[in-house]
């Protein structure tokens, strides 16, 4: 059954797509031939960035203990528009308004995760699903195409009454304003950059990482699927499993790199977010417990981060201080040199003993599953 991971939130994000599975009775479809032969694909998606670019302006914190976007982005996107010669486009004007609206409602932190669910259908396909939902009442029947249909089912799931859809609907409406007025022409300024970004993120990770890295890849049971690089997004990414009889169609969302020079940060928030459904099983074999929801998520956060490092200490120790240094940094902590790294990602990122035991036990038995090359 698919279930989403890495989502601080109200709706816990172990919980939210394991309530909208069940609800509609669906799973994801299969993937391609191509592209269960290719592993994991880096890509930039239209929608995913438009989307999100939508939903980092109107919440950059979003609910749960760590921002779920980049905080500097708005500011970028106001001095980008200022540039352009654009004064406000319909989303600025109704940011205060979608602001208060999304707050008010749980049930809209889907919209947090809505581009993982219609991750092979393009902008215009998830727009005409989006305003079809909008004007439905009760049950989902029929979907514009069948890229659209779990999607759609599945965030017609949460969002369920009249009031909720036409919010959504109002939403959708202004971020097609925004790709016209704004977005569109700045996605495709950004074309050059981008192609350089993802061909040397694909060669670092054919040559160096996937060999090192594929027997716990195995061992999770996520050989592949596609990683989409969105500039919007900060330390916290997405995560969603797919159909688990399908091991190549699962997708992360992590944060973009800015130049070649810094694409293994995209890597290491892969590990990161990979790591998330590892962390909730231990958690659950331990019996973790917390004073409070936020509580939960900030343990499993920080267990993901470690858990990563764990990971590239068994696999990949080279990588190990710069994995470090790295989350270090996305933490707004210093990040020192030398012995002092590891005092400081420890101390930053800590995790009772008998857990963190637990968890580099997890991670062993899960790499030996997976096959040590």
């Amino acid at each position: 059954m698919p279930r989403p991971e890495g989502m601080p939130s109200r709706i816990s994000r172990s919980l939210l797509l394991l309530a909208l599975v069940s609800s509609v009775g669906l799973t994801a479809g299969p993937a391609s031939a191509q592209e269960a032969s290719r592993g994991w694909a880096f890509a930039s998606l239209p929608m995913a960035d438009l989307w999100f670019h939508g939903m980092a302006l109107v919440d950059p914190v979003g609910p749960g203990p760590n921002p779920l976007y980049d905080p500097a982005y708005p500011n970028e996107v106001r001095r980008a528009k200022e540039g352009a010669g654009i004064s406000a486009t319909d989303l600025d004007v109704r940011l205060g308004y979608f602001r208060e609206v999304f707050r008010r409602d749980p049930a809209f932190e889907v919209l947090h995760f809505l581009p993982l669910y219609f991750s092979r259908a393009g902008r215009t396909e998830v727009f005409a699903a989006l305003n079809l939902l909008a004007g439905t009442e009760g049950e989902v029947s029929g979907a514009p195409s069948a890229r659209t249909s779990f999607g759609m089912a599945a965030v017609g799931s949460v969002l369920t009454t009249p009031s909720q859809r036409s919010i959504l609907g109002e939403f959708v409406t202004a971020l097609e304003a925004e790709w016209t007025a704004f977005f569109e022409s700045h996605w495709q300024g950004a074309a050059g950059q981008r192609g350089q970004v993802q061909n040397s993120l694909r060669d670092a990770w054919g040559r160096d990482y996937l060999p090192a890295l594929a027997p716990f890849l195995r061992g999770i049971g996520m050989p592949g699927g596609m990683v989409s690089l969105v500039p919007s997004i900060g330390i916290e990414g997405r995560i969603f499993g797919g159909n688990p009889q399908d091991p190549t169609d699962n997708v992360l969302i992590v944060s973009a790199p800015s130049s070649p020079e810094d694409g293994l940060a995209a890597v290491y928030s892969m590990l990161r977010e990979l790591s998330f459904p590892l962390v909730r099983r231990v958690m659950d074999k331990t019996g973790v417990t917390a004073e409070s929801r936020g509580e939960e998520e900030s343990i499993a956060a920080r267990a993901a981060i470690r858990s990563g490092a764990l990971i590239l200490e068994i696999r990949r120790p080279d990588d190990l201080m710069a994995y470090q240094q790295f989350f270090l940094s996305r933490a707004g902590r210093s990040a020192p040199t030398g012995a002092a790294t590891e005092d400081a990602f420890r101390d930053s990122f800590s995790l009772e003993v008998a857990f963190e035991e637990a968890l580099r036990e997890e991670i062993v038995t899960t790499i030996t599953e997976g096959g040590v090359g």
